[in-house]
């Protein structure tokens, strides 16, 4: 008789409530980052002298240049970010999108007993539905936490 040979592989868990709050905060996010205009940082009217006590070093280093490449940089951030969290949404099913979009990224403060009144669904099927989609999202995103055990 051939011995048969057993695989164990261990199955990751999943934190449930970390992937939900990491999605939540994801989205909350993007929203923000729709609703609110980026101030630029301004360089200072009078620089402050800094004596340099060391040896060439054939580096330019400005301030202004600096802040300037941080406010680019911050605003192509916040486009990407509202791109993707976008483009996640329209990977989900018809219900979940509009059920994100009410929920998440159409208005501030907007409970869950609202979103499921204006969407015709029972406290239940919306939580089971809300559930659904942020995992759906959460793995969209890359955005899925493990347990450690």
């Amino acid at each position: 008789m051939a011995k048969q040979m057993q695989i164990s592989m261990a199955i990751y868990q999943i934190d449930e409530e970390a992937t939900k709050d990491t999605v939540e905060k994801y989205l909350g996010d993007a929203r923000e980052y729709q609703v609110t205009e980026y101030i630029p940082l301004e360089q200072k009217i009078t620089p402050s002298y800094e004596s340099r006590f060391h040896g060439n070093t054939n580096t330019v280093s400005s301030p202004v240049e600096n802040i300037a490449i941080q406010n680019i940089e911050e605003q192509e951030n916040r486009r990407k970010h509202i791109e993707r969290a976008e483009r996640a949404i329209n990977c989900l099913g018809t219900r979940h999108q509009k059920l994100i979009r009410v929920r998440f990224m159409e208005d501030d403060y907007v409970s869950d007993t609202d979103v499921a009144a204006e969407l015709g669904y029972s406290d239940r099927h919306y939580r089971r539905m809300k559930s659904l989609a942020i995992y759906r999202l959460a793995g969209i995103l890359g955005l899925v936490v493990l347990k450690d055990d």
